[in-house]
């Protein structure tokens, strides 16, 4: 692995600085209190072609990789627009690796250049019975002639108020115990459909997208929509669940980054006892503490995507990149409101904000459980526990 980032990969990064720059948290943090879409930066990224990095250049796309994804998430993300990072997750990897890994070649027709002009998708894949589970769900897609029906419930599934497709993980045939992974199928539909209910949550944070149950009842979904091979989606279904892990992962450093370095300008600008804090030790060392890890985390991060990038097994080195981010994340972000002391607090400072939203990644898109019995298991060589 070369640790120096290439001058198209340093121009990228650049452009991502001065894009997200022009979002400040007055932005986001009106996004955040009014709970809505960030629709003039989805729109920007989309303009400046960020979208398309991934899809291949015959499609309209730049055909870059899922390294360079990173950094674009990493550098808009520690300049403040960590937020709307999303959009790589309901575009580029929703809809991009999933089509242009496992698409026929008429998907990829229809499909790619739309997500390169900016459509959005959602993923419906946890259930509430199921959770991490993934055999264990029960949305059943039925064949009738030249469609499938679909019946069940999903749940925490985001941006269905927005998206024009949805990538839906159901079985198609009863699961047998002796092959739980065999009769589950990825089925690509289209948004809005009258057999389709959804009720928004009210949440912690991540208030710059919906997230909702759903219910499907009667969704009919043409034979054609079948995504790879009908009852084994299992190994596509990784070809979307790693990038995802590590575009967030991405997205974590830097919010961890932008969050230390408001908490340094504020430390440098405060002083109480006749001194900026920025000069008393108890203030300096957490923070430090606090980069460290988050420059060991995007290491792992670069290390992950590369090796993803290479075709070669990625699934540990992305659970344990993901780990570090989100872990180093949060503490750089619960450190920022200790510094900024009842200022950390309050809506105004926006590292509460990037705290609430942070929170969410030790659950989501993998919890710390299942990385850490992925590691016993896979890496550890110890006996399954679940």
């Amino acid at each position: 692995m070369d640790f120096n980032l290439s001058e198209d990969q340093r121009a990228l990064q650049d452009l991502c600085h001065k894009l997200g720059s022009d979002f400040d948290d007055t932005y986001w943090n009106s996004i955040d209190q009014e709970k809505r879409r960030p629709q003039e930066f989805w729109d920007l990224l989309t303009e400046q072609g960020l979208l398309g990095m991934t899809i291949p250049e015959e499609y309209g796309g730049s055909g870059l990789g899922l390294f360079e994804l990173c950094i674009a998430s990493e550098a808009l993300s520690e300049v403040g627009s960590g937020d709307g990072t999303s959009a790589f997750v309901a575009g580029p990897v929703f809809g991009g690796y999933l089509i242009e890994r496992g698409g026929t070649p008429a998907q990829k027709q229809e499909i790619l250049p739309a997500l390169v002009n900016g459509e959005m998708w959602a993923g419906a894949f946890t259930e509430p019975d199921s959770g991490s589970n993934v055999t264990n769900i029960k949305t059943f897609a039925e064949r009738d002639g030249d469609h499938f029906v679909l019946k069940g419930q999903k749940v925490f599934i985001s941006n269905l108020s927005v998206a024009k497709r949805i990538a839906v993980l159901c079985r198609t045939a009863q699961r047998e115990e002796k092959n739980r992974m065999a009769g589950i199928t990825l089925l690509l539909g289209n948004l809005p459909d009258e057999n389709i209910e959804y009720h928004p949550f009210k949440k912690m944070g991540t208030n710059y997208m919906d997230t909702n149950a759903l219910f499907f009842d009667g969704y009919r979904i043409p034979a054609e929509n079948v995504v790879g091979e009908e009852g084994n989606a299992w190994r596509l279904l990784y070809k979307v669940l790693n990038p995802e892990r590590l575009v967030i992962s991405a997205m974590c450093i830097g919010m961890g980054n932008y969050a230390i370095r408001k908490a340094v300008e504020y430390a440098t600008d405060r002083s109480v006892w006749g001194v900026p804090i920025a000069t008393h030790q108890g203030l300096q060392f957490p923070l430090a503490e606090a980069r460290i890890q988050l420059e060991c985390a995007r290491l792992k991060v670069y290390e992950a995507a590369w090796l993803f990038d290479k075709g070669e097994d990625a699934g540990v080195a992305t659970v344990m990149a993901k780990h570090a981010a989100c872990h180093a994340a949060l503490f750089a972000a619960d450190r920022a409101i200790q510094t900024l002391g009842g200022a950390g607090y309050i809506a105004e400072s926006g590292v509460e904000r990037i705290y609430r939203n942070l929170r969410g990644t030790r659950m989501v898109p993998i919890s710390d459980e299942m990385v850490l019995n992925t590691i016993a298991q896979h890496d550890l060589g110890m006996p399954r526990s679940y």
